[in-house]
C-alpha cells in the first residue's frame, strides 16, 4: 500500500519537548494513531502491531508503557490469547 503523505504543523511549545528527530516523530506519531484506532475498535491489537512493524506481544507491551491496558477488550479474545500462549510454551 503506499503512504499517504500528510504534512503537520508542530507549535514550537510543543516542539521544544520533543527532543528527537524527525523520524522518530513520524514513528511516534503512527504509533499513536494505531493505539488510538485499536481504542475505538476499529483495529485489532494485531493488525496495529502488524502496521507498525513489531510482534503483537510488543505493540502490547509498548501500549502498557503508555497506561492503555491490554485487558480492556473482549473477555472471548483475552481467553484466545491464553490459549495462543499456551501452545506457543509446549
Amino acid at each position: 500500500m503506499q503512504p499517504h503523505k500528510l504534512e503537520i504543523e508542530i507549535p514550537g511549545a510543543i516542539a521544544g519537548f520533543l527532543q528527537m528527530d524527525n523520524e522518530k516523530i513520524k514513528t511516534r506519531i503512527n504509533k499513536l494513531l494505531l493505539v488510538d484506532l485499536v481504542r475505538q475498535g476499529v483495529i485489532s491489537f494485531g493488525k496495529a502491531a502488524e502496521l507498525a512493524g513489531v510482534d503483537r506481544m510488543s505493540f502490547i507491551i509498548e501500549m502498557g508503557h503508555m497506561g492503555i491496558p491490554y485487558f480492556d477488550g473482549d473477555f472471548s479474545e483475552i481467553l484466545n490469547d491464553v490459549e495462543t500462549v499456551g501452545r506457543t510454551m509446549k
